[in-house]
């Protein structure tokens, strides 16, 4: 399993449209799971003032994805970390429930991965506003883990 540092690391050199100083901040990592961050900002929001469902959807994907890294790893060899099974992991399905209009401010993901195999994972998202526990969406991802 990746620790806090080593997700960064590898997101900052193989993922940098994710990495950090972007949008989204990894807050942790543990067994199954992960917490994202995704930074308020003007370009996220929709008319009427609420964060879009797409920055919504993407906090999901990128969260329950972070999760699937870490926990898989990215094999011993940094020089082809980017082509080992936890970095190649695709979305092949995401089903996003919006319950309420989320606040224009940080959202936190904090995702769960249900199911973690040889070939598929599941994880789930659920996202809130910073400083209120309340959900504005949940989301449920599989994602393809391709043999190396």
């Amino acid at each position: 399993m990746l620790d806090l540092a080593q997700v960064n690391s590898f997101l900052a050199v193989h993922f940098p449209q994710i990495g950090p100083g972007r949008d989204f901040i990894v807050e942790s990592v543990g067994p199954m799971s992960a917490r994202l961050r995704l930074v308020y900002r003007d370009e996220h929001l929709r008319p009427g003032g609420t964060i879009s469902g797409p920055s919504m959807f993407a906090l999901a994907d990128v969260a329950i994805y972070v999760a699937i890294l870490a926990q898989i790893g990215v094999g011993d060899d940094p020089s082809k970390a980017h082509l080992s099974a936890g970095s190649l992991a695709v979305t092949t399905n995401l089903n996003i429930n919006f319950l309420r209009k989320p606040e224009p401010r940080d959202l936190i993901g904090e995702a769960k991965l249900m199911k973690l195999g040889k070939r598929l994972a599941v994880g789930e998202a659920w996202l809130h506003s910073e400083g209120d526990d309340a959900p504005v969406a949940h989301a449920v991802a599989t994602y393809s883990i391709p043999p190396v």
